[in-house]
């Protein structure tokens, strides 16, 4: 008797299964559908504002990268959805492979000008056009002519991985080099978000009591106001796949069904909303 228990509790199990990962599948299809129709509104909208205001300032030059980087990230989601859909991936090796390394340079680019946006406006920083737009070009020559050859040429090639899948470098992760590098980009985020959080707070919470009750009438209270949605598109979108990264690779060793490859892959998808912030602007709710 105790045999047959554990028998239909292990039978039942894996009945479970398929719909636990028919859920999941879905709800991956769900977020990056909801960042390909959002994404791209806000991007067109926000692109319009600004032909209109014709603006130069730095903030103007920090949202039109902005604006740039989302549109690269919102070119690949079509690929995305297209695997996830037919559950096949029919566009080759080194396509599966530039369309990974595009959403996590978008993240981690999104994220230094994110960190940009609130330390000018923190420290009350006046950069020149010119010194704003050669970092700004610095960044985007470093992802592009660095670390995007790097991560095509290594990433994906030391296991074998069938040409009918992709987004399955799992077995990377148990390399030594790969396990620094993750924690090291796991470390860097964690502390500078916690670090800019704690000060934007304080800040914010001296000009309340410096300018109660008409706080919202004050400038300066608005700037530091604004620059905290930043941090919290931060909190929602790139936190959770950075908290769990260090739990996927502490364990994908013993993942040998791949049961946490959806999840690692749905925290992925949860970075890239972070392309709703324009949407956000035109709606008002960071403007």
């Amino acid at each position: 008797m105790p045999n047959s228990s554990v028998t239909q509790q292990n039978h039942s199990s894996n009945e479970m299964l398929p719909d636990i990962s028919e859920r999941l599948h879905t709800i991956l299809i769900t977020l990056y559908v909801i960042d390909l129709a959002g994404g791209t509104v806000g991007v067109i909208m926000m692109s319009h504002q600004l032909f209109q205001r014709r603006s130069q300032s730095v903030m103007t030059i920090i949202i039109i990268n902005l604006l740039v980087l989302h549109t690269f990230m919102l070119l690949s989601i079509p690929f995305r959805l297209s695997y996830y859909i037919l559950q096949e991936w029919k566009f080759g090796r080194f396509a599966c492979k530039l369309t990974s390394a595009i959403i996590y340079l978008h993240m981690y680019t999104t994220f230094s000008f994110y960190m940009a946006i609130i330390i000018t406006r923190l420290f009350r920083l006046e950069f020149g056009k010119c010194y704003t737009t050669s970092w700004v070009a610095a960044v985007w020559l470093v992802g592009a002519l660095v670390i995007t050859p790097v991560f095509l040429s290594y990433y994906g090639t030391s296991k074998t991985y069938q040409s009918s899948k992709c987004f399955q470098f799992h077995q990377e992760m148990q390399e030594t080099p790969m396990v620094i590098i993750n924690y090291c980009l796991v470390g860097i985020l964690l502390a500078v978000c916690a670090v800019l959080t704690i000060i934007q707070l304080s800040v914010i919470y001296r000009l309340a009591v410096k300018y109660w009750p008409d706080i919202n009438s004050h400038v300066e209270f608005r700037a530091q106001a604004k620059s905290f949605f930043f941090i919290l598109v931060t909190l929602v979108c790139f936190m959770p796949h950075h908290v769990f990264r260090v739990y996927y690779i502490q364990n994908c060793h013993l993942d040998k069904d791949h049961k946490l490859l959806p999840y690692n892959e749905i925290f992925l998808a949860l970075t890239t909303m972070c392309c709703l912030d324009m949407l956000c602007f035109i709606a008002g709710i960071a403007h």
